[in-house]
């Protein structure tokens, strides 16, 4: 099963998102933001098939997070 990781701040929307993911067959993870779908990719490494990124979010934005996701060794800093 492919699994997808889904970060997005607005709870309701990771709710929506994943469950319309899950009824395609993927196996979903959640994150509320772009710093703990990181923390989340270092411990699961790269055993995602897709992940759905909001733009605007707290802590790291989407935009950060696939910056930071497109590093080599997927960068802290």
């Amino acid at each position: 099963m492919t699994k997808a990781l889904v970060v997005d701040d607005s709870r309701a929307m990771r709710m929506i998102l994943s469950k319309t993911l899950a009824e395609l067959g993927f196996s979903v993870v959640q994150a509320a933001n772009g710093k703990e779908a990181m923390e989340i990719m270092h411990r699961e490494g790269a055993s995602f098939g897709l992940a759905l990124v909001d733009w605007n979010m707290p802590e790291m934005s989407g935009l950060e997070f696939v910056v930071r996701r497109s590093k080599p060794a997927w960068s802290r800093e």
